[in-house]
């Protein structure tokens, strides 16, 4: 029996998000779990760099939840961005309308 981990989101702003890993290849050094960038152009060593998986079902399943991972932090980066930029948005709004006295109809 082959194990396949899911996953899925769900929000009221948004309709439910399931995840799968695809069919590979999959690994266990993931894009979204290791040390930043800014770290290791720095000099800066990953020390919790995880090892291989073996092409066990245990070790399959291991590398395919690295993955789902992976998928699960994009999506919820992404989320983030888009709810951060939104704010920025409406700020700005706010702060013509305030301090320039510009309508909103205006700007679009």
């Amino acid at each position: 029996m082959r194990l396949v981990p899911t996953a899925e989101y769900n929000a009221p702003d948004i309709e439910s998000h399931k995840f799968e890993p695809s069919d590979g290849p999959h690994t266990t050094y993931g894009k979204t779990t290791q040390i930043s960038d800014i770290v290791i152009k720095a000099g800066g060593e990953d020390r919790d760099k995880p090892t291989d998986h073996n092409d066990t079902p245990l070790g399959n399943l291991r590398a395919e939840l690295t993955t789902l991972q992976d998928q699960i932090n994009i999506f919820l980066t992404d989320r983030m961005n888009l709810e951060k930029d939104n704010k920025n948005q409406e700020a700005d709004i706010e702060r013509r309308l305030l301090d320039e006295g510009v309508d909103e109809d205006e700007s679009e």
